[in-house]
């Protein structure tokens, strides 16, 4: 909830009247069906991860991603991802390499591993960077960043750390069985 509430802080710049006056746009709806797909590929993946390596599943996703979206091109007669790479710059062509290797392939292993070594549910939890990563991006892309802002991103973290902190109840514990 702590994290939650400074997403919240991050999306809305502390005016909570775009709460009261929220209105979906089509991309707004289509962010939304991404993150819920994360979400159940987030805890499926848990159940795979316990009978099939994480290299070869995320090649598989990898593989069934390519086709879904080969086919939707085909399917898209305006649509030529071949021809444009082709006569891209070379520039343009490192870019993608770098999405795609480092953006995509990458951040799925690395994801993948987060998953098996703390579960979904504690993986699931750091959905909430994705409104921080979105602000620090558009503050190197020099976009205004409010304190507001700020501090929704420092709660963010807060809530993320605040369950790693020592209990009171453990000092006591731990402190009864050194005496």
């Amino acid at each position: 909830m702590v994290s939650l509430s400074g997403v919240l802080l991050v999306i809305t710049d502390g005016q909570w009247d775009v709460l009261r006056n929220l209105n979906f746009n089509q991309g707004d709806q289509m962010i939304f069906t991404g993150m819920f797909a994360w979400s159940a590929y987030t805890f499926f993946s848990q159940g795979i991860g316990r009978w099939m390596p994480v290299i070869p599943y995320t090649f598989l996703g990898m593989l069934s991603g390519a086709t879904v979206i080969g086919v939707m091109c085909a399917m898209t007669p305006n649509v030529h991802p071949f021809g444009e790479v082709i006569t891209a710059s070379p520039i343009t062509v490192s870019e993608l390499l770098y999405i795609g290797v480092l953006g995509t392939v990458a951040g799925y292993l690395l994801w993948l591993n987060g998953v098996r070594h703390l579960g979904s549910a504690n993986a699931a939890l750091f959905f909430n960077f994705v409104p921080v990563f979105a602000v620090l991006t558009a503050f190197l892309m020099g976009q205004a960043v409010s304190q507001i802002q700020v501090l929704g991103i420092a709660i963010v973290v807060a809530g993320l750390l605040l369950p790693r902190l020592p209990h009171p109840g453990r000092w006591r514990l731990a402190l009864s069985r050194s005496a």
